[in-house]
């Protein structure tokens, strides 16, 4: 009997001495963990403030540029000859190209370092998307953007900046993948079941199967090369998901794609 207990006893002892190890290692390994995520969030911040600060130096003088080249394109200085309105309006479209991939890398580094946050207000949704398609005309001047969006006025809970960008985003996309400049891309807005519907249709070229899978994966672009950051899908489909929605696509390969952004119209989710 005491032999037995003895045995136990032991067995019991040894099973503590190695709970107390695997306890040990386990605090060591939180510890380590621990560290470990701090310096990558660190990482993170540091590569987002940096990305900042370039962004702000690259887009500065290139607003500059496209002000001047704006302001040529309107013929205030003087009337310009047909070659060189074409020399202008490429000056123009060029930077306009590279500020938004400056706002892109900026947007993908405030994601990675966990700075995305989305901060909802109260919008008439109606006058809000002719606002930005107004803005988006401006931008596009070349390009036909039409707005549909019939019913009377009716309030939403959105943050105006990234919905603003997504918009932005998905014209941009849609306009790259029409090259015909007599189609129009038409961006719908409405309500229904509570939830915010705004979407981009294209006359172009659609996608295929392969090209849809990847759409909204980070540096994936199916556009040609060279007109696409392949980030701002990406950005768009996150800012979407911090609506507490999701970006739905209606794509037929020489039919034409829709985009379409459902999330909740957010009466009860407002942040101040």
């Amino acid at each position: 009997m005491t032999s037995a207990l003895e045995a136990g006893l032991l067995a019991m002892g040894l099973v503590i001495i190695v709970l107390v190890w695997w306890m040990r290692r386990l605090r060591i390994r939180l510890r380590t963990s621990t560290r470990e995520i701090a310096r990558l969030h660190d990482l993170a911040l540091r590569r987002a403030d940096q990305v900042s600060v370039l962004s702000h130096e690259v887009r500065t003088p290139l607003a500059l540029i496209k002000g001047s080249a704006d302001l040529l394109a309107e013929e205030t200085p003087g009337p310009l000859t047909t070659t060189q309105a074409k020399f202008v309006d490429t000056i123009s479209g060029s930077a306009e190209h590279v500020i938004a991939l400056a706002e892109d890398l900026l947007a993908h580094a405030r994601i990675e370092a966990g700075l995305f946050e989305v901060h909802l207000r109260q919008v008439e949704l109606r006058a809000y998307l002719r606002t930005v398609v107004r803005e988006l005309r401006q931008v596009h001047h070349h390009r036909a953007i039409a707005l549909d969006a019939p019913g009377p006025p009716t309030r939403v809970y959105l943050d105006p900046q990234l919905i603003h960008q997504l918009v932005s985003n998905l014209v941009g996309n849609a306009l790259r993948h029409d090259d015909s400049p007599a189609n129009a891309v038409v961006v719908r807005g409405l309500t229904a079941d509570g939830n915010v519907i705004i979407a981009i249709s294209d006359q172009g070229r659609g996608m295929s199967e392969a090209e849809r899978s990847r759409l909204f994966a980070r540096f994936s672009s199916s556009a040609p090369v060279g007109e696409g950051t392949g980030l701002g899908l990406y950005i768009s489909s996150h800012i979407a998901e911090l609506h507490g929605g999701r970006i739905l696509v209606d794509t037929i390969a020489q039919h034409g794609t829709t985009m379409l952004v459902t999330f909740p119209a957010g009466e009860d989710k407002v942040e101040t």
